[in-house]
């Protein structure tokens, strides 16, 4: 079995700002977020990792950096979603501007993509899919680091829960651990965005 311990980086300057931060998106870790990626190294800090693997987007790698000595892989398939021409846009103005994919708590709605160009959750969870297929097969029976982003961690959650509506779960706070055991049979979530 595969023990991975997700952890979402910590506050960027995008997030500080408010700003909706995708793929397309790179802003360091502010101050806060370094000392939220050294919390969430002090609640791992019993854990020994085989592998740590990261978003290559900054914020990941740093708060993969903070958390663990070892040099992170970085891997494309855990780069945040990509908000397509609403990246970079303040979150009050999409609000306003798409209440209709936006729920009370500001959670996404499916089908955004039509509107922002984007890709669609089943494109994302492929590749989210593949991810663990692979590190499950390279290191059993191993514990991984993974350092990703917000709703691609919510993604992954809900394809382990095999939910369909994405608005029952919000996306994990900044530097917040999630646990997955994974094996090529089975997939557990022990506990998310703790």
């Amino acid at each position: 079995m595969t023990t991975i311990y997700c952890v979402r980086h910590g506050q960027s300057e995008a997030n500080l700002a408010q700003i909706m931060q995708g793929s397309k998106i790179d802003t360091p870790l502010t101050k806060l977020g370094q000392q939220q990626a050294l919390a969430a190294k002090a609640k791992l800090a019993n854990v020994s990792f085989d592998a740590v693997y990261a978003s290559p987007l900054k914020r990941a790698v740093q708060t993969a950096n903070l958390i663990s000595s070892t040099t992170p892989t970085l891997d494309e398939r855990l780069v945040e979603f990509d908000y397509g021409t609403w990246d970079g846009q303040l979150l009050t103005d999409l609000y306003a501007q798409y209440p209709m994919y936006f729920d009370e708590h500001h959670n996404l709605l499916p089908n955004s993509w039509e509107v922002s160009g984007g890709p669609t959750y089943a494109q994302v969870t492929a590749k989210l899919e593949s991810f663990l297929a692979e590190v499950t097969k390279k290191h059993p029976d191993q514990t991984l680091l993974v350092v990703s982003h917000g709703f691609t961690l919510k993604l992954l959650a809900a394809l382990l829960l095999d939910i369909g509506n994405l608005q029952n779960l919000s996306e994990p706070a900044n530097a917040s651990l999630t646990k997955l055991l994974v094996t090529p049979d089975t997939q557990t979530l022990v506990y998310y965005g703790k």
